[in-house]
C-alpha cells in the first residue's frame, strides 16, 4: 500500500473510521482475511507509517495521539496537493540535528548507542543506548534505566531524548549513568508471548550487570522508570529476582539489584478485571482484540499463567524496593485504579510506596476532553519529580 494512502487512512478520528479506511484502501492489511482489523494488524499498519515518517510521533511513544493524527491528516493533504512524494530535503522530512547523537553532543555526554544486549530477532529491537555520567561522583555509577511505552505494539528508546532531556541532564550531572532500552513488540511479524517482552527487559538489566566493569557501573544500584506499557515493565523488572524469565543473558555476573522503581501511568495487574472497567467502556472492541493478541497461550503457558507472570502485584514482598507511581486521575487508557491497587497492596505490606495523582489529567498527563481545567502538573514538573526521587534513592 502507498504510504500516502496509509497516512490518509490512519488519520481518521475514530477507531471505526480508522479500520474501515484501512480495509478499504488496503485489503491486504487484513492478513487472516476475517474482515476485521485485529490489534496486531492495526499495529503493523501504524508501524509502517512511523517507520517511514518517524517525525509524526512527536512524543516518541510509538502510538498516535489525536493531535498526532491531525498532523498526519495535514501532511497527507499536503502530499496529495503536491501529487508527489516528499523531497528528502524538504522541511517536512526529519531534521538531522534533532536525533539522539545531536542532543547528546549538545549536552556534552559520552554514549554508546544501539548496543545489542542479547541476540536480536528479525525485529532488530534488542538494543540499548548507554549514556555515561558527565560528572564523576561515584566510584561505580548508579544506573537509571528507561523503558518506553507504546501499548506493547510500538514505541522506541528514543522517547527519552524527545521528551525527557531534563532527566538526562540532571542525572548525568549528578554522576548517574542512563540507559534506555528497546524490546520486542507485537505486530512485527513475530509470534510472541507477552512474557517475552518482559524477558527482554530483564535481559537488558542482566546485560548491564555482566558488563558492569566495562561501563564502570554498580549492578546493585539500578533504578527503573517506565511510561505506560513501559511502566508495567519497570515495576516487574524491579520487583523480580535477577534470574526471572531466563532469556539469552544468563549465568554468573548477571546478578543485579534495583533500588527503586518508577511507573508513569502503567498497568500494575492483569488479574483484577474490574480495575480495567474505564478502558473496557471506552475501547470495548480494541480492548478485546488486543487482549486476545497479548494473552494468547504461548511457550506452554496458559492465558492465566501469562497474566500472572506480567502482573507486578504478584511480586511484592518484604524486601521489595521503594516504588513511585504517578498517574492521571482521569486516565481511561490505563485507569488510575491500577496504580491505586498496587499502592494499597504495597502499603498493606508496610512497603515504601508513593502515589502521585495528577489531577485533571488523562493518559500521558494530557488534558481531558471537555474539561477546561489544566492538569495539576506539567510534564516538566513530573520530570523534576523523577530526578528528586532518583537522587534520594541513590544518595
Amino acid at each position: 500500500m502507498a504510504v500516502t494512502a496509509m497516512l490518509v487512512s490512519v488519520s481518521a478520528v475514530s477507531n471505526d473510521d480508522f479500520e474501515k479506511k484501512i480495509l478499504r484502501s488496503n485489503p491486504k492489511a487484513d492478513r487472516d482475511g476475517d474482515g476485521v482489523l485485529s490489534a496486531s494488524e492495526r499495529a503493523a499498519v501504524v508501524q509502517q507509517i512511523l517507520k517511514r515518517f518517524p517525525q509524526v510521533d512527536r512524543d516518541g511513544d510509538g502510538t498516535l495521539s489525536e493531535t498526532e493524527k491531525q498532523g498526519l491528516l495535514k501532511m497527507a493533504g499536503n502530499r496529495a496537493n503536491r501529487g508527489r512524494p516528499a523531497n528528502p530535503g524538504s522541511q517536512s522530512s526529519v531534521r538531522q540535528d534533532t536525533g539522539p547523537p545531536f542532543l547528546l553532543e549538545k549536552l556534552g555526554l559520552k554514549s554508546e548507542l544501539d548496543v545489542e544486549y542479547r541476540e536480536n530477532t528479525k525485529q532488530q529491537r534488542n538494543r540499548l543506548d548507554f549514556i555515561y555520567p558527565k560528572t564523576k561522583v561515584y566510584e561505580k555509577a548508579p544506573v537509571f534505566i528507561y523503558i518506553h511505552g507504546g501499548g506493547n505494539t510500538g514505541g522506541t528508546k528514543n522517547a527519552i531524548y524527545n521528551k525527557s532531556d531534563l532527566i538526562l541532564k540532571e542525572l548525568t550531572d549528578s554522576g548517574i549513568a542512563v540507559a534506555t532500552i528497546d524490546y520486542r513488540v507485537f505486530g512485527q511479524g513475530e509470534e510472541l508471548g507477552f512474557q517475552e517482552l518482559f524477558q527482554d527487559c530483564k535481559d537488558a538489566l542482566r546485560f548491564l550487570a555482566i558488563n558492569s566493569q566495562r561501563y564502570g557501573i554498580d549492578p546493585h544500584k539500578f533504578v527503573t522508570w517506565g511510561t505506560s506499557a513501559g511502566g508495567s515493565k519497570a515495576l516487574v523488572t524491579a520487583l523480580t529476582d535477577s534470574d526471572f524469565l531466563p532469556g539469552k543473558v544468563a549465568g554468573p555476573g548477571t546478578e543485579h539489584t534495583v533500588i527503586g522503581a518508577i511507573s508513569f501511568f502503567g498497568a500494575t495487574t492483569y488479574l483484577v478485571e474490574e480495575l480495567w472497567e474505564k478502558r473496557l467502556e471506552r475501547f470495548p472492541n480494541r480492548s478485546q482484540s488486543k487482549s486476545q493478541m497479548i494473552f494468547k497461550p504461548n511457550s506452554g503457558l496458559s492465558t492465566d499463567e501469562i497474566r500472572k507472570l506480567v502482573s507486578a502485584d504478584q511480586y511484592l514482598k518484604s524486601d521489595s524496593p521503594p516504588i513511585l507511581l504517578v498517574h492521571g486521575d482521569t486516565d481511561q487508557t490505563v485507569p488510575i485504579e491500577l496504580s491505586r491497587h498496587l499502592y494499597d497492596a504495597a502499603k498493606s505490606r508496610s512497603l515504601d510506596v508513593k502515589l502521585v495523582e495528577v489531577k485533571n489529567a488523562g493518559h500521558g498527563f494530557k488534558p481531558v476532553n471537555g474539561n477546561p481545567a489544566k492538569p495539576s502538573m506539567t510534564w516538566d514538573e513530573t520530570q523534576q519529580l523523577v530526578v528528586r526521587q532518583v537522587l534520594a534513592w541513590v544518595q
